[in-house]
């Protein structure tokens, strides 16, 4: 069953105005005859997994409907962080596992500054720039975790002598390519593939993807990550199919929201059997 809703739908709130006054009987009216065109809420989206209301969290309708009220550009360029794949790549290893995102960006910012994101790089340059404090305000200083660790991986990774060929790959190509760096797993790489290329053939499997996967029905809640994570992905991928979104984009949906509801999240979690 095709669904027949526009993505590219102007709402009132997107709309620009000079006197910032939003018509709610429009948006609305908007709204209502989006949700009038989807599935009725028993319909099977997956075996065993319904459609549901889009007014209840978590359901295929709600994410949904999220997806249409949060558009992204159509630019292959609309998840890309930084201005190379090398920084891309950087960027990602240093906001990787155990890494705030936050952490992640304001170490690559030093990077970028110190200008450290080259070939030739000294160990001892990447390793001061990790273990040194950063200062995040007139008296707050935290630590970069796994700083040595990490500053192993990066040297490795700098000073690869293929890096000129990785502009010649595919999405598939340059995920495989990725996994072969130290530090990186099928998360980060498709994490980094999906971001410089908008990959709709991988699926970032971190932890609020799987939690809200658990919920909704896609993934079940007995699973293993490290072994299982390409069925996973297949499910993931199968699962925004039969929704018609963009993986790459309803992944950065389904993230954001989960991440702002963590808590809520848990405490459903923690209530299924």
């Amino acid at each position: 069953m095709r669904l027949q809703t526009n993505h590219q739908l102007t709402l009132p709130w997107q709309a620009s105005t000079s006197n910032n006054v939003v018509d709610e009987t429009d948006l609305w009216k908007d709204l209502h005859s989006v949700i009038a065109r989807f599935p009725k809420e028993d319909h099977e989206v997956l075996p065993g997994l319904k459609w549901g209301y889009c007014y209840q969290l978590y359901t295929p309708a709600f994410w949904k409907l999220q997806y249409i009220l949060n558009s992204f550009s159509v630019e292959n360029n609309a998840h890309q962080i930084s201005s190379s794949l090398i920084e891309e790549i950087l960027l990602c290893i240093l906001g990787g596992y155990g890494i705030p995102s936050e952490m992640g960006m304001i170490a690559f910012s030093r990077f970028k500054n110190e200008n450290l994101i080259r070939r030739d790089v000294s160990f001892t340059e990447i390793s001061k720039a990790l273990t040194t404090p950063f200062q995040l305000s007139e008296n707050r200083f935290v630590k970069y975790r796994f700083a040595n660790q990490k500053a192993k991986y990066i040297y490795q990774f700098l000073n690869r002598s293929d890096l000129d060929a990785l502009a010649e790959l595919d999405d598939l190509s340059l995920r495989a390519w990725l996994i072969t760096l130290k530090g990186i797993g099928p998360k980060t790489a498709s994490w980094i593939t999906r971001n410089w290329l908008r990959s709709e053939r991988v699926a970032i499997l971190d932890v609020h993807i799987l939690r809200a996967g658990v919920i909704t029905g896609f993934f079940s809640r007995n699973f293993n990550i490290v072994t299982e994570y390409y069925d996973l992905e297949k499910k993931y991928l199968t699962f925004c199919q039969f929704l018609e979104v963009r993986p790459s984009d309803m992944d950065a949906i389904i993230w954001s929201y989960m991440k702002k509801n963590n808590k809520l999240a848990l405490n459903i979690l923690s209530s299924i059997t």
